[in-house]
């Protein structure tokens, strides 16, 4: 009896979903911020994030794992999320408030090239010939995207918003360096539900001493709605189902599908929004996309002292 194996899996599908709630917190994202501040809207996204992947856990019977962490662990985890999730809230959503989103999400996309610039200072890996032609290539783009109305500074662009964005892909590059060890020998999710309750607690605490809540008692409930689904359909539910995939497939398969997160973004920042940009946009999103893809799929060599 012959058996075939189908080339269709569910997992390819789970990852599509999943980039586009990504994807997704662009447009929105924008769209919330112009009634309430990027510190509140951070605040609440990370909050409801952090109770739709909890509630996750307990419904799948999984809640348990979390107290099988070793205490350094934890505490590891716990300062884990103040790059991945803290700060990242902060510039990405300081970010939006200031740019087109389509913008934003190419800039934020190029964190894989600080990756592997932080791989190479802190991991002590080799930058090969191949992944230093991506960043260069990514890099490249981005200052294409950043100047994609001219390369004048009279008004023309806002580069406190375009550095927002840069030190968002920054500050996720170093979760991922920095928590490397961490989350290969403990479950991802598990790793990542500690880092996003210690950014929700933090950038709560943030929002109370400094710009408060008076917006969000104002707002309106289309509002409301909007935090809401973006909370649970970017964090709450994009988080589970990213770490199952990469539980049944293979890292390398997983991680291809993270480059639809800016195209999805820029599709729905064009038909939700009706941004529009020059050729200088679009030259630059294809050098950054072309970069990434150079800098994520050439293998880093590790070097000699390493250990």
């Amino acid at each position: 009896m012959n058996t075939r194996t189908s080339p269709f899996r569910i997992e390819y599908v789970l990852m599509l979903v999943t980039t586009f709630f990504w994807a997704l917190g662009h447009p929105v994202g924008r769209i919330v911020l112009r009634v309430v501040h990027p510190f509140q809207l951070g605040a609440l996204n990370l909050s409801f994030g952090f109770a739709g992947v909890f509630l996750f856990l307990v419904l799948s019977g999984r809640v348990k794992t979390l107290t099988r962490l070793s205490k350094k662990d934890i505490a590891a985890s716990l300062f884990l999320g103040v790059f991945g999730f803290f700060i990242y809230q902060i510039c990405t959503f300081s970010a939006l408030a200031r740019i087109p989103a389509s913008v934003n999400a190419i800039l934020v996309s190029t964190n894989p090239v600080f990756i592997a610039l932080f791989s190479a200072i802190i991991l002590r890996e080799r930058i090969t010939l191949m992944r230093f032609a991506g960043i260069l290539c990514a890099l490249t783009g981005a200052v294409f995207v950043t100047f994609n109305r001219g390369f004048r500074l009279e008004g023309e662009i806002n580069l406190l918003g375009c550095g927002f964005s840069l030190c968002a892909a920054f500050s996720f590059a170093l979760y991922s360096v920095l928590g490397k060890r961490i989350l290969s020998r403990n479950e991802p999710l598990i790793v990542s539900t500690y880092a996003l309750l210690s950014g929700a607690v933090l950038l709560m605490l943030l929002t109370g001493f400094s710009v408060r809540y008076s917006e969000l008692s104002s707002a309106p409930p289309s509002t409301w709605m909007l935090i809401i689904m973006l909370s649970l359909t970017m964090i709450g539910i994009a988080y589970p189902l990213w770490f199952t995939c990469l539980k049944r497939m293979a890292a390398s398969r997983v991680s291809i599908y993270i480059f639809m997160t800016p195209v999805f973004a820029v599709i729905l920042s064009l038909l939700i929004l009706h941004e529009r940009f020059s050729w200088l946009f679009w030259l630059g999103g294809s050098l950054v996309m072309a970069g990434i893809g150079i800098t994520t799929l050439t293998p880093g060599k590790r070097g000699a002292s390493a250990s």
